[in-house]
């Protein structure tokens, strides 16, 4: 699935901009103006039952031209870029849709590239069917078990009883 979500948020920068988008890093030699989607980190977290909640963070970065620009002519540049992404990223995918919980940007100075970071949260149903407990034992003896007449039994290891409780 995050795989899926990589390849949606890449495509929503590429048909915005219209500008090349790079895996990982700027390969040496490669076009600029470029962005660059790389996905900085995925967290799973286990929910009732069978699902999970998976947070993935993006970052998004700009590199502009090469060359002398104006700072004022810059920052009016990566001002119109951060907009885009941030109309662009709120909503990806085609069949699969994810919407953005938390989205930001910066302007890197060490650089000069626009990094915009956007976390997307989806939850996911897993198919397995998990055994549930039958009876719980705790040093030798039976605590709690579910009877057919609906009634919870507790005895000891030997089988005699000690309380019937009935709802």
């Amino acid at each position: 699935m995050t795989e899926v979500l990589r390849r949606a948020v890449v495509q929503k920068v590429a048909e915005q901009f219209a500008l090349p988008v790079y895996g990982q890093a700027v390969p040496q030699g490669g076009k600029r103006p470029c962005f660059t989607v790389e996905m900085t980190g995925v967290e799973q977290k286990r929910l009732l039952n069978r699902r999970s909640r998976v947070i993935a963070a993006f970052a998004v970065c700009y590199y502009p031209a090469e060359g002398a620009e104006r700072p004022a002519a810059q920052a009016a540049e990566f001002l119109r870029i951060a907009d885009g992404l941030y109309e662009v990223l709120f909503l990806v995918g085609d069949e699969e849709k994810f919407a953005a919980s938390k989205m930001r940007h910066e302007k890197r100075e060490d650089d000069g590239r626009l990094r915009f970071t956007a976390e997307y949260e989806y939850h996911i149903v897993y198919d397995e069917d998990i055994p549930l407990m039958e009876r719980l034992e705790y040093n030798g003896k039976r605590t709690v078990g579910y009877e057919e007449e609906s009634g919870i039994q507790q005895g000891t290891a030997d089988g005699k009883q000690d309380v019937w409780v009935q709802r």
